[in-house]
């Protein structure tokens, strides 16, 4: 898409936002005129915005840490378990919003990254953030952004011990498969491990914008870019 494409989408999707739904249909068939993508993505990003929450721009809380696993972790009581198509094997990385594990899918066989919703939180809300992340990634083809796989709900029975009944929401838990990027380090880890020069460093950082840029051109923006939520790892000798 062009610059000036881009302009357009802009100026168009303000105009419709600003128009009564009920008028929306015709305003498109108006400016769409010959123009069938044109309209099919100003209708995908009302859709969006239909969806977004009223604390969509707000950040993330800061009071829960993320922490990334160094060694496996085996007291978390998902370890072990099915969830859906996957086998739980260890903890990758948690946070406010839910705890990411290195996880076997059945077929075909692969280790995948299953992110799953904290159990604690049961607010429309958080549940809408959550659901909305893995469909926007799930739209997204880029080199440089973890692919999604497939997104469901998990809901522990009871055959699956004692241990996952605070895991029991009536709704369940969302959860979503995406790539696993194994023997990944943070950003700034890498960097520093590597002991990468001043124009190294500047260099990967162009690669790390890549993506958020490729985001932006499908108008999404990501609201907690950060070194440690940056994954590096070497591919044929190369970050």
């Amino acid at each position: 898409m062009t610059t000036q494409q881009r302009q357009r989408v802009h100026e168009l999707f303000i105009e419709a936002v600003n128009t009564p739904r009920d008028q929306r249909a015709a305003l498109l068939d108006e400016r769409c005129v010959g123009d069938p993508e044109l309209r099919a993505e100003i209708e995908s990003l009302l859709v969006h915005d239909e969806l977004a929450s009223p604390d969509f721009l707000r950040p993330p809380e800061p009071d829960v840490q993320i922490r990334r696993a160094t060694t496996p972790t085996t007291d978390d009581p998902l370890i072990g378990q099915h969830v859906g198509r996957y086998t739980v094997k260890s903890v990758i990385a948690a946070g406010g919003m839910g705890t990411v594990y290195l996880a076997k899918q059945d077929r075909p066989r692969r280790s995948v990254a299953l992110k799953m919703m904290r159990a604690g939180l049961t607010s429309q809300s958080a549940l809408r953030r959550f659901e909305y992340e893995s469909e926007i990634l799930g739209r997204l083809r880029h080199p440089n952004i973890a692919q999604v796989y497939e997104a469901g709900t998990f809901t522990p029975s009871a055959s699956q011990g004692d241990g996952l009944q605070t895991l029991r929401p009536a709704q369940g838990l969302p959860y979503f498969a995406m790539e696993y990027v194994p023997d990944a380090k943070t950003l700034t880890q890498y960097a520093n491990e590597n002991k990468l020069s001043m124009r190294d460093r500047l260099a990967m950082f162009a690669t790390v914008c890549e993506a958020p840029h490729y985001g932006h051109q499908k108008g999404i923006i990501h609201r907690d870019l950060k070194p440690a939520n940056i994954l590096v790892a070497d591919e044929q000798s190369r970050p």
